[in-house]
């Protein structure tokens, strides 16, 4: 009987200590926010330069690397709504002009010599990833639409 106690006990023990580090990493993974996004999946790759998430407004949730003037959210999230723009006007990030070789209402992409940046939008977001020299543009787009599936799966 001692033998069975013990052994209820160990695992009450081993139960609880799993529920604390559940909760204790949920809640951690809230208090960071979008930021780990851009440092983690974006950033961390080491196919992104720089990112930012905005909102569908323009509105900047969070960002490494990677500066929007004020109108420059906005600029981006219009390319949505007339992906046409791109191609015409080009896609600006950070100051940068880069030519549109892809427009769509779900991801534009652009590019300037070896430069270049990726946007994909999300039901409630867009992640707008540049990329440098030393990434292939296939890699660096297929870290960003990845990162927008996994968005798109959360509701977002």
């Amino acid at each position: 009987m001692k033998v069975l106690l013990s052994i209820c006990f160990f695992l009450c023990l081993a139960l609880s200590v799993n529920a604390v580090r559940v909760r204790t990493h949920a809640r951690s993974q809230s208090t960071t926010g979008w930021q780990q996004y851009i440092d983690q999946q974006l950033i961390g790759s080491e196919q992104s330069s720089g990112g930012v998430i905005i909102g569908l407004d323009g509105g900047v949730w969070a960002a490494s690397n990677l500066n929007l003037k004020a109108s420059g959210g906005a600029q981006i999230a219009s390319l949505f709504k007339n992906p046409s723009s791109a191609t015409s006007s080009g896609i600006v990030v950070n100051g940068v002009k880069c030519q549109a070789i892809k427009a769509g209402t779900q991801s534009p992409y652009g590019k300037n010599g070896a430069t270049g940046v990726v946007a994909v939008k999300t039901n409630q977001l867009i992640i707008v990833s540049t990329y440098n020299e030393r990434t292939q543009p296939g890699n660096a787009a297929n870290v960003v639409e990845k990162l927008g599936d996994y968005f798109r799966d959360q509701g977002y």
